[in-house]
């Protein structure tokens, strides 16, 4: 192996972690600790490979067997996927380089391992030994794979370059068979079971007219082997229309004896006539197993071969595959779970189905096949078959559900209607009866509310409050009263009624119908904002919320994700989406001056739900009441300790910059947070940029920092990466004018962020890394005019990082196909230099697309730099 080149830094991060290994390999808690090393966390995992591969012999298994899974584990595409897609739609709108599109698109389908922590087999009552004995007491390992690309996304049927096709083909096919030697490795193919072909309804993309009602592609939600299967097919099948017999390489190559997956594949190509000889696929038939031959669900290729090919096959085999037709599947494996006289209806039927499909498929069956196939049709009650691929799984679809036997309430005396609609409202589950009687509250608001206005309670009422709250309700909840349809604008007046009336229900009824109504209220809230009956609606069930949010069981995700679906996080939520317009003191008149009251009361666990809903609205909770803000969320966000820390999450995606006094505050803790270790990343990288912005603004008006600089330094010091860099992105949007002052030139924005660069950015050389030379690529291109004197700042802290191309650095126009803000012989020494220094020269390396573009962009510029000896080595990388 390789070993990597390392930085004094990151060399001694590497010493220190070989010396902590040492005696650690066959520690599981120590996998488990190298199972948290991130991508960029280089030095520690080159360390921990070198170790194991000298030191190898000595670790006993399954410990062995866990390092190199978690190895390969690393192996896999890491990063933002999403990222990777915008990058290949970039490289195919732009005509990249086809080994860079080859390489994206492989990478976005293929399947690979999946490696983690072994607690997860505890989830399943599964316990795990100890002392581990297999791979299950360290690891959970399966196997994961990218989201499906299209051939429409990369415009393959345009496609004429048969070499950019056969190197496809080859990649992807290597990536498919890599994938299902990982798999069996694993053992998740084994013991005759091989769920990699059960997880691919169809090898090949589904042609709509196959669609099923409802439905589209079976497979258009796949991930793992799917995406790259259908791909490869695809891309083999549009290789065949220009060059057949490089097609038939592709197809020769397939295991079909190995794996289930090529014999599928191998089955859909042999439909084409002009690819496999009659003689192939008859013999190809006549060795299947049974399962192979009969379970159409799970081969359905195959029965399709069989159909449209049976014309073409000769008397003997289409003489040997009737009779095993007409002899049936073997019943042993349906008589353990239908009984005999099932089982052989069963039979029956499947020969039936099977007979009827090669008819629709065009063949000719013998007479004694006819004929059996009709009298079939007088023992078993079957409808004709209309299509060849009928039966076939049809994936994803939407259920059109017919309810005309649903029981009605149009006849049903109003003294009976509620104890009827909830006699249907089932407590069990969701079933069409229940169905039934929600959709006729919700279509009746009207004659609900006189059923239930001013009534006493009873359980019938409190069930049918509960569906009333589920079911009445706007079609677009996100709707402004400007902005709603007709038809919602005209429930306004019922949903208004409804709200008088829940404000005069008793006690006990809306405890019982809490959760319902606390729907109700999130999803009125936009077409009753301002409404003061509204709010005293919101004011009678918030207690109850309070109470059966501090009674449910606690969950274990994250603040965010659980505040969102209580009782007290959809009260919360509903309350901010109908506050009044945005003017101090909005909310110091009766009833929304209650509000206040109330939710200061909240306890346990209702109270944090609450301060995570409001904090995302701080801003404006700042603005109407400074005083009760401060001490309800300010006070709290600068104590936050433990699960109350999640408050820095919603302070965090507040939508608006808090007030200046806010971070004179906060600033300390501020800076805390996101340098410390007890937030996600994406969290603290967002506090970072609000510190930047907030510097910024303040430099810009003139007046000493709100946090101070030597803090705003230590924070980008100590933060890591995605501190750095989401600081970089705000100074870059400054750079841009991008939420900066539209006023302002380009040279007093560029000097601003050269000041702050100067006075907050580390000077630590040794704080670089590929992630953060990535950020800094393209910083000079944001700073237009200023190119060569910003690169002249950043410089110092560029090092080679994975760049795919010219994009990266920012200089392209908007065609993205100009290289622009690289004017003048000063811009081009400097984008020279800049390319020095992150174009890497070890083997490897990856040369960006458009390199050789950049290089004359510069000689034209500046045609002196030809002779630099920076640009006689990037012109051979680009030759490469």
């Amino acid at each position: 192996m390789r070993t990597a080149r390392f930085n004094d830094v990151d060399a001694r991060i590497a010493q220190n972690t070989r010396a902590f290994a040492l005696e650690r390999l066959s520690d599981r808690s120590f996998l488990e600790w190298a199972l948290t090393l991130r991508q960029d966390q280089i030095a520690e995992r080159t360390a921990l490979r070198d170790l194991v591969e000298y030191r190898g012999k000595e670790i006993a298994e399954p410990y062995l067997q866990a390092w190199q899974y978690l190895f390969e584990f690393w192996d896999g595409p890491s990063g933002d996927a999403s990222q990777d897609r915008l990058l290949l739609k970039h490289e195919l709108k732009t005509g990249g380089s086809p080994t860079e599109i080859i390489s994206l698109i492989v990478a976005a389908v293929r399947p690979w391992i999946r490696v983690e922590n072994g607690k997860k087999y505890e989830v399943f009552g599964h316990k795990r030994a100890k002392e581990p004995k297999s791979i299950g007491d360290v690891f959970w390992v399966s196997m994961e794979g990218g989201k499906g690309i299209t051939p429409e996304e990369i415009g393959l049927s345009q496609t004429e370059d048969r070499d950019f096709l056969f190197e496809l083909a080859v990649a992807l096919n290597a990536a498919l068979l890599h994938g299902l030697n990982q798999a069996h490795r694993i053992g998740y193919i084994g013991g005759g079971a091989d769920p990699t072909s059960w997880l691919v309804q169809r090898v090949y993309y589904v042609p709509p007219e196959q669609y099923p009602d409802g439905g589209g592609e079976p497979d258009r939600h796949k991930q793992g082997f799917a995406p790259t299967t259908k791909l490869l097919f695809a891309v083999v099948e549009r290789l065949a229309q220009i060059d057949k017999k490089a097609a038939l390489r592709i197809i020769a190559s397939w295991d079909v004896d190995r794996w289930k997956l090529y014999k599928r594949l191998w089955a859909a190509a042999a439909r084409d006539a002009t690819l496999i000889e009659p003689s192939d696929v008859g013999e190809f038939l006549t060795i299947l197993d049974d399962q192979e031959f009969w379970w159409t669900h799970a081969f359905p290729e195959i029965a399709e071969l069989r159909a449209v090919r049976w014309s073409s096959l000769s008397l003997g085999f289409t003489k040997q595959l009737e009779q095993r037709i007409l002899k049936g599947e073997p019943p042993a494996r349906l008589r353990k779970r239908l009984g005999r006289e099932e089982a052989k209806a069963a039979v029956t039927r499947l020969s039936m189905t099977e007979l009827q499909r090669i008819k629709l498929a065009g063949g000719h069956l013998s007479g004694k096949a006819e004929s059996w196939l009709q009298q079939a049709f007088s023992w078993i009650s079957q409808a004709p078959m209309t299509s060849a691929t009928q039966d076939f799984p049809a994936g994803v679809r939407t259920i059109i559900d017919d309810r005309s036997g649903d029981p009605t309430f149009d006849d049903v005396p109003s003294s009976r209607l509620i104890e009827e609609l909830a006699r249907q409202l089932s407590d069990d589950g969701w079933d069409s009866k229940t169905q039934a009687a929600s959709d006729y509250i919700g279509r009746n608001p009207d004659l609900i509310l006189d059923l239930l206005a001013g009534k006493p309670h009873t359980p019938a009422r409190a069930k049918v409050w509960q569906a009333f709250g589920y079911s009445f309700r706007p079609k677009d909840i996100n709707a402004l009263r400007e902005t709603a349809t007709a038809e919602d604008k005209a429930l306004v007046p019922a949903a208004l009624r409804a709200c008088v009336v829940i404000a005069r229900t008793d006690v006990r009824t809306l405890e019982e119908a809490a959760s319902g109504l606390a729907t109700w209220i999130s999803t009125w809230d936009r077409l009753l904002n301002g409404e003061d009956d509204y709010i005293r609606a919101w004011l009678a069930l918030w207690p109850h919320a309070v109470t059966q949010t501090n009674k449910a069981s606690k969950s274990d995700s994250r603040l965010r994700e659980r505040t969102f679906s209580t009782p007290v996080g959809q009260l919360a939520n509903g309350l901010m989406r109908s506050i009044p317009a945005f003017k101090p003191g909005a909310l110091t008149r009766a009833p929304w001056s209650d509000v206040l009251v109330s939710l200061e009361q909240a306890t346990g666990e209702a109270k944090l739900q609450v301060r995570f809903q409001l904090m995302l609205f701080f801003e404006y909770l700042w603005v109407v009441d400074r005083a009760w803000t401060r001490k309800n969320l300010l006070t709290p966000l600068g104590e936050a300790s433990g699960e109350s820390m999640d408050l820095w999450q919603a302070f965090a995606e507040t939508r608006h910059m808090p007030a200046r006094d806010v971070f004179v505050e906060l600033g300390p803790k501020l800076i805390e947070v996101a340098a410390g270790n007890e937030m996600p990343a994406e969290v603290r990288g967002s506090l970072a940029r609000r510190v930047i912005y907030s510097t910024i603004n303040d430099k810009r008006d003139g007046r000493e920092p709100a946090i101070p600089s030597h803090l705003t330094q230590q924070m980008l010091r100590i933060g890591g990466e995605e501190v750095r860099s989401s600081a970089l992105r705000a100074m870059k949007n400054h750079l841009k004018d991008l939420g900066g002052n539209p006023q302002s030139a380009p040279a007093e924005r560029f000097a601003l962020i050269k000041e702050l660069f100067e006075s907050v950015w580390p000077k630590e050389l040794t704080l670089s890394s590929p992630a953060l030379s990535d950020a800094l690529a393209d910083f000079p291109a944001a700073a237009g005019p200023n190119f060569a004197e910003a690169a002249n700042l950043v410089l110092p802290y560029l090092m080679p990082f994975e760049c795919w191309s010219l994009y990266e650095y920012g200089v392209l126009d908007r065609t993205d196909k100009q290289i622009s803000r690289v004017d003048s012989p000063e811009d081009a020494a400097a984008f020279l230099s800049i390319l020095d220094k992150t174009v890497g020269a070890e083997e490897g390396a990856i040369i960006p697309n458009g390199l050789d573009r950049a290089l004359r962009h510069i000689v034209e510029k500046s045609p002196r730099l030809e002779k630099d000896t920076r640009y006689q080595r990037l012109l051979t990388l680009s030759r490469r």
